[in-house]
C-alpha cells in the first residue's frame, strides 16, 4: 500500500513538471510536425557548460523551404553543435536534424536577439556548423559556439572531465569565405592593409572603444563595418 502511494506521488510530480515546463516554453503550435529529428539523450553531467543556456528558452527556427515555426523551447548544444526543441505534445526534448535548417534565433535574459546561421564551415571545420551572428554587413563578425569535452585536474571535476568553452571568431564574406580573428587588439587590425590599419586605430581611439571582452570587439566591428573600411582577406 505504502508503495503503491509513493509511486501515484512520483507519477502525479512526474506529469506536473512536465507540464509546468510544457506550460514555460509554450503551447502546442501545429507547425512542429514539420520538424524534422529524433529524440535527444542528455549528455553526462560533468562540470561546465554543453548548452548555451541553462534552460529551454522561447525561440524560433527557420526551415529550408523559408517556414518559420515561432514560439517554440529550444536550447543549443555547444557541445554537440545540435539545436534541441521541447516537443511539449509527448513531454520530451527533440535534436533537430541539422540539415533541415537555415537558422533559428531567441531572445536571451537581458532581452538581447540571438540569431544563428546554418552554413558550411571553414576548411579547419569540414562540415555545416550553426553560427552566431554578432555583426551583419558585406562582411560579417560570426562566433562558432563550440564546447569541448576536456580532461581536467580532479580538484575541478571528480570526474577528471569538464566541458570547456572553444569558442572560434571569423570575419565572413559569402563572395571570400571565412578570415580567422581573435578577440584582441593586435588581431582585428592584422586584418588590414597598413593604411587602414591606422584609420582603424583612429576609430577605435577616438570612440574610446576597448577591446576586452567579446561585447567591445563587437561594438568595435559593428562602428569599422559601419564605415566600410575593408578587410584584407589575403591575410
Amino acid at each position: 500500500m505504502i508503495y503503491k502511494k509513493l509511486y501515484t506521488i512520483l507519477l502525479f510530480a512526474m506529469v506536473s513538471t512536465a507540464t509546468l515546463f510544457a506550460q514555460e516554453v509554450g503551447q502546442n503550435n501545429p507547425n512542429t510536425a514539420k520538424i524534422r529529428g529524433t529524440r535527444f539523450i542528455p549528455y553526462p553531467n560533468y562540470t561546465g557548460k554543453p548548452y548555451l543556456n541553462d534552460k529551454f528558452v522561447l525561440g524560433e527556427i527557420q526551415l529550408n523551404d523559408g517556414m518559420i515555426i515561432g514560439n517554440i523551447g529550444i536550447n543549443y548544444s555547444s557541445y554537440r553543435d545540435e539545436l534541441i526543441y521541447y516537443n511539449s505534445a509527448i513531454s520530451a526534448q527533440i535534436q533537430i536534424d541539422k540539415i533541415s535548417l537555415k537558422g533559428f534565433s531567441f531572445t536571451d535574459k537581458f532581452g538581447k536577439k540571438r540569431v544563428f546561421h546554418r552554413q558550411y564551415g571553414s576548411a579547419s571545420l569540414h562540415d555545416e556548423c550553426y553560427f552566431e551572428v554578432l555583426g551583419e554587413g558585406a562582411t560579417s563578425l560570426l562566433v562558432y559556439r563550440k564546447v569541448n569535452l576536456e580532461s581536467c585536474d580532479t580538484y575541478q571535476s571528480k570526474s577528471g572531465l569538464a566541458y570547456q568553452p572553444a569558442y572560434l571568431y571569423y570575419l565572413y564574406s559569402a563572395q571570400k569565405g571565412y578570415l580567422p580573428v581573435n578577440l584582441t587588439r593586435g588581431s582585428l587590425l592584422s586584418k588590414f592593409s597598413k593604411p587602414n590599419q591606422k584609420v582603424v586605430k583612429k576609430l577605435l581611439r577616438k570612440n574610446g572603444i576597448m577591446l576586452a571582452d567579446e561585447s567591445g570587439f563587437v561594438k568595435a566591428w559593428n562602428l569599422i563595418e559601419e564605415k566600410g573600411i575593408e578587410v584584407d582577406f589575403k591575410n
